[in-house]
């Protein structure tokens, strides 16, 4: 089993009722919406190398956007 480590995270009350609405929308605690977003940041960096983009498409209209990960 991994050793866990403790933090503290500042945010702001913007990011913080994003998150709350996250948790709430997704049924997860917000430690597990963090978590969530940490993998989800993972996958996506290790599949978008340089020269590659990442699209999404809007189903009914085909309208392609692309997500830009910094």
């Amino acid at each position: 089993m991994s050793t866990k480590k403790t933090m503290t995270l500042n945010l702001t009350s913007q990011e913080m009722a994003v998150l709350e609405e996250l948790a709430t929308k997704k049924d997860l605690s917000k430690i597990a919406v963090i978590r969530l977003a940490i993998r989800l940041l993972q996958t996506l960096d290790a599949r978008v190398q340089p020269g590659k983009k990442l699209l999404v498409e809007d189903e009914a209209t085909k309208e392609k956007s692309e997500l830009v990960i910094l």
